[in-house]
């Protein structure tokens, strides 16, 4: 029943199908009458051992050629003409002979089926013969009902051919849909990715309906929507992952099985999210595949094109050691004065020169060092990397990260992939693996304003209160870690497994759908 219900629209169009064909066959074949005269068939009393009546070789001698003629000369028309209008049954009744005509009319089908009728009987019974023949007749023919004037068409009318065809069109459209489920092998929602990744799945990320809006800035420019709510729940899912410790901050990797599925949008916008719950946050673009399309097929923006960070020194430049974190870090400013809470930033570093090879940079006790400092500077720090089944390296970021977001498309991701990807994480040694579903099948409600008020800016949530629901703590200084206050209780120590539904469709397609969405790489 899920797998109907998720193509309800394609049964729809099936049944109007189904209605159209039966409309156009009802339509084409136009109107005919049909009338029946009823003739029974005995046995010539008269002769001493009575012939007992062959009634399907009676059925054939009365639409035969000879009578087809001799009813044809009653109605004064040709033979030809009244071809295929003529036919006889046996009734439930073993003697009884019933004789119909089809004709555009019901007077003429009435006529028709009387003058063919009459024919039979005169030939049966040859009443032109003389006594003598007519004894040695074997059989006997009496006409039982007469040609009646038919009141409606013959055959199934519209009531009839109508809901026939809705569901001849159903049937073929639940046929067609279970046969491409059966082959289609992308995960289909919230529950197959589930399984497999043998783990949770924190939040289903709807569509941006907005097509003139940039789904990697919807937590940031739509605060209040559908899809801004679901980064908050993916937020208060990951809050007890990334909660900072003596040690420095979390690293969180943002991954996808092998791209396309929105990886740099769910960074960014779960960066902003993070930074509006007052932690600060460092972004980094540590995809280091070539810009060049042609080199690395990448149709779509990387994080450093989004914030026109291209060309400037970053994340190759910090492992290499050519400069400093201050060096390549700088503020990502919010759009439309937007504030973040006291205490709470939002950094990003670029990819930087991505001359070397990848796996050159990645390579070696420089990536574990450069990291390091990241930590030490920042709460969270989100790595949006390349695609986990295309790039190697990706295994040395999935190495040094606390938690691993492996994002999946429904329209693109195969259960494979995501499957493979989710085991090649673990491998690594990441101690969390979580899934998230981007632009799923579910439809969202409307945002009811349950987050606190430190996600539209303003006091962040430590600073004279109580800490909201999902909020993660920046540090202000000794003792402000969460826990090192009184009254602070731990969290919780697994991660929190949310029912979040999602908006949008199989059909329906936003900003980000083949070459649509700059940011889904």
């Amino acid at each position: 029943m899920t797998l109907l219900r998720r193509h309800a629209l394609w049964l729809i169009i099936a049944a109007l199908v189904g209605i159209a064909g039966a409309w156009l066959l009802s339509t084409s074949e136009g109107h005919s009458y049909a009338s029946t005269a009823q003739v029974d068939v005995e046995p010539n009393p008269t002769l001493n051992t009575p012939i007992v009546p062959n009634m399907a070789t009676e059925a054939q001698v009365a639409t035969s050629g000879v009578m087809v003629g001799r009813t044809a000369a009653q109605l004064h028309v040709s033979p030809g003409g009244l071809s295929g209008h003529l036919s006889a049954s046996v009734s439930s009744t073993a003697t009884v002979l019933s004789i119909s005509c089809k004709m555009p009319t019901a007077a003429w089908a009435q006529e028709c089926a009387q003058a063919a009728a009459t024919a039979y009987i005169g030939f049966r019974n040859q009443p032109t013969g003389t006594s003598v023949q007519q004894q040695h007749d074997p059989l006997h023919v009496t006409l039982v009902t007469p040609a009646t004037l038919p009141q409606k068409p013959a055959g199934p009318g519209k009531r009839t051919l109508l809901p026939i065809g809705a569901l001849l069109g159903l049937a073929l459209g639940v046929g067609a849909i279970t046969i491409r489920d059966h082959y289609d092998d992308r995960v289909r929602d919230r529950a197959d990715l589930e399984r497999c990744l043998e783990g949770s799945v924190l939040a289903e990320i709807p569509r941006v309906r907005n097509r003139a809006m940039d789904p990697a800035s919807v937590f940031r420019r739509q605060p209040r929507s559908s899809a801004a709510e679901a980064y908050r729940y993916l937020r208060l899912g990951l809050m007890p992952l990334v909660v900072p410790t003596s040690g420095g901050g979390r690293i969180l990797l943002v991954a996808g099985p092998r791209g396309l599925e929105g990886r740099t949008s769910v960074a960014a916008n779960l960066a902003t999210a993070l930074a509006q719950a007052g932690a600060s946050v460092l972004l980094v673009d540590a995809d280091f595949r070539p810009r060049q399309r042609g080199l690395a097929r990448r149709p779509h923006r990387s994080l450093s094109e989004l914030f026109r960070a291209t060309g400037r020194p970053g994340l190759s430049e910090l492992i290499a050691g050519k400069a400093t974190l201050d060096d390549v870090g700088f503020t990502a400013d919010l759009p439309d004065g937007g504030r973040l809470p006291f205490g709470a930033t939002l950094r990003f570093v670029a990819a930087g020169d991505l001359t070397a090879h990848a796996a050159d940079i990645t390579d070696g006790s420089h990536l574990a060092a450069a990291l390091m400092t990241m930590r030490a500077a920042a709460d969270v720090v989100v790595l949006d990397s390349a695609p986990v089944l295309s790039a190697s390296y990706v295994m040395a970021l999935a190495q040094a990260s606390d938690v691993a977001v492996l994002v999946a498309d429904p329209r693109r991701t195969s259960r494979q992939d995501a499957s493979t990807a989710a085991q090649n994480i673990r491998a690594s040694g990441t101690r969390g693996v979580v899934g998230l579903v981007n632009r799923g099948a579910g439809v969202m409600g409307a945002w009811v304003p349950s987050a606190p008020s430190h996600d539209r800016g303003g006091q962040a949530p430590w600073a004279g209160g109580p800490a909201a629901p999902g909020a993660i703590v920046a540090d202000a200084g000794p003792g402000s870690r969460p826990g090192d206050r009184p009254g602070d209780e731990p969290g919780p120590q697994r991660p929190v497994h949310l029912a979040v539904p999602a908006a949008g469709s199989y059909g329906d397609r936003d900003p980000g759908s083949d070459g649509d969405d700059p940011l889904t790489s």
